[in-house]
């Protein structure tokens, strides 16, 4: 028995995919229920073993005694299992971080801002006259007033807005309420 496991240990020192076999058959289903007492979850379980037995093949480590590496595995399970749930539970941390950061104030925002790109992209596609008349009235100037700066008349102003906020409501799709609550009325 000690020469039969000696030579098992010289075959997985050498990558021997028979002693490999034989090695995986006897150890992959203890180390997996290992690594599940200490997850609680059969399939990451699973994971993590294989895992290490992947990282083992492509290691150069040479183990001496049957001890060595048995040692050498369980160790391995054990803070490859420990690392998953210190990851696991860093990236739920992050998450209610994250969560507590978005509130609703903070998504009305988000909107608020997504449906202002789109207006200051349907504006860019407006005639150079007519996008100048709706960006001075959104500025806050008065239709008398766009017009004295301008040189036009009343009436041109207030067909070119017209005009303007035709376009808009015309392209604006899903966003159209949303924008007209948020900036005409």
């Amino acid at each position: 028995m000690q020469a039969e496991t000696q030579k098992i240990i010289q075959g997985i020192n050498q990558k021997d995919s028979k002693a490999w076999k034989i090695f995986f058959e006897s150890f992959y289903a203890p180390l997996c229920q290992y690594s599940y007492k200490i997850l609680k979850d059969k399939q990451i379980a699973h994971d993590v073993v294989q895992d290490v037995l992947l990282s083992l093949w492509k290691s150069e480590i040479i183990f001496e005694t049957p001890q060595a590496l048995i040692s050498y595995l369980y160790k391995a399970v054990i803070n490859n299992s420990l690392k998953f749930l210190r990851n696991r539970q860093i990236e739920t941390h992050h998450l209610q971080i994250w969560q507590e950061e978005l509130s609703e104030e903070t998504f009305a925002d988000i909107v608020k801002e997504e449906v202002i790109r789109k207006l200051y992209n349907l504006i860019n596609q407006l005639p150079h006259e007519r996008r100048k008349i709706l960006l001075m009235s959104l500025e806050g100037m008065s239709g008398e007033e766009i017009a004295t700066q301008l040189g036009i008349t009343i009436y041109t102003v207030k067909q070119q807005k017209y005009r303007a906020y035709k376009f808009m409501r015309e392209h604006l799709g899903i966003y159209k309420d949303l924008l007209l609550s948020f900036l005409f009325f």
